[in-house]
């Protein structure tokens, strides 16, 4: 799983209008769990701790949605829960509801948004592996990966640096101290064959 970033002053790819197409933060709590596939006590829930929903909108009709984390933040596959400084932010639970999937128009749009509303420095997220289309939107929008979470032996989990950064990034020794994770370099190939 990816770690990716995007802070205040990197840049945002262009993305021309939609028609009748438009984001809020939520604020139906009923709209919010039909879509999102919980109970209405679960949102608000998600709302106590610090996590904010936002939804896009086709005309009236809701079809994407994702969640800020503000305060605290999980990653469950690597059993990490981490708190968010204030002047970061961790998104997460990000979906294109089914019918409007494929087209690439409203994710990107979403995460310019919250990117835009939040008014931080910051912004951190990791893209299921599995859905390779959120993967690629996500650097097409203008986040950057800057490592991998990897399970090391010991069974820790540990952030390796993507290949075109080093080990000292400022990035990635402030990712891995967000998530409360340690840098793990990889050794260099020897060049011996033998």
């Amino acid at each position: 799983m990816d770690l990716a970033t995007w802070w205040v002053g990197d840049p945002l790819i262009d993305l021309p209008p939609l028609l009748n197409f438009q984001i809020q933060l939520a604020d139906d709590d009923v709209v919010l769990a039909r879509i999102n596939h919980l109970t209405t006590r679960q949102v608000k829930e998600r709302r106590q701790t610090g996590h904010r929903p936002y939804i896009g909108y086709l005309g009236l009709r809701a079809v994407t949605y994702g969640w800020v984390a503000t305060l605290e933040a999980s990653i469950v596959k690597y059993n990490l829960v981490f708190p968010v400084p204030s002047g970061d932010r961790f998104l997460w639970d990000f979906a294109t509801l089914p019918g409007w999937q494929g087209k690439d128009l409203y994710y990107p749009r979403l995460l310019q948004t919250i990117v835009q509303a939040e008014h931080a420095k910051r912004f951190w997220l990791v893209p299921t592996p599995q859905n390779q289309s959120s993967v690629e939107i996500i650097s097409k929008t203008g986040f950057e990966a800057v490592g991998h979470l990897s399970l090391q032996p010991d069974g820790k989990v540990g952030l390796i640096p993507a290949k075109r950064k080093v080990p000292e990034s400022e990035r990635v020794l402030i990712g891995a101290a967000l998530l409360g994770v340690p840098v793990i370099s990889l050794p260099e190939p020897s060049g011996d064959l033998s």
